[in-house]
């Protein structure tokens, strides 16, 4: 999901939030694991009702393992990037605890680079002076070039103004 905005606090500067597809709310996952231990620990207990009397320990083991993994999986979507465009420099910031990049406009590229096999996904590059950073990594192919085209079009706005008003045109 791509979501373009003005940055209010920065006059001249936009916003692009990059954020996975998540459609499980917090009540979702909440109820999701509800049902999943009532139908287990139903299963259980009709298992123990017919001997089989480690079927519940087994049930409890098998729901805190599908818990965690599925809380996990859920945390995970969670992450995405916002890529702030300003004349005086871009800036890409995960949401997650990675290091934020930041690379001056007017010599910074967007480089949509093909996938190394056929039916792999494309990759979206943006950096300049030998430096790269992945976009989007988790978007699909037809996201990534829409994205590829925002973040191209708002870099050749940001450079035609600051051209404008290195030159006084404005």
């Amino acid at each position: 999901m791509i979501r373009v905005a003005k940055d209010a606090a920065l006059r001249d500067a936009v916003s692009v939030v990059v954020l996975p597809h998540r459609s499980l709310s917090r009540a979702g996952l909440f109820g999701y694991l509800a049902a999943q231990s009532i139908a287990t620990l139903g299963f259980a207990g009709l298992a123990a009702a017919r001997g089989v009397m480690l079927a519940p320990a087994f049930a409890v083991v098998e729901l805190a393992v599908v818990a965690l993994c599925v809380v996990w999986v859920w945390r995970v979507s969670a992450c995405g990037q916002v890529i702030t465009v300003a004349p005086d420099g871009v800036e890409i910031a995960a949401t997650a605890k990675t290091p934020t990049a930041r690379y001056h406009p007017y010599w910074m590229k967007v480089r949509l680079e093909p996938g190394r096999w056929p039916g792999w996904p494309s990759r979206l590059l943006v950096g300049s002076h030998g430096r790269e950073t992945e976009v989007g990594a988790f978007l699909n192919d037809a996201e990534r070039r829409e994205l590829a085209q925002r973040l191209t079009q708002l870099l050749r706005d940001t450079q035609a103004r600051n051209r404008d008003q290195e030159f006084g045109t404005r």
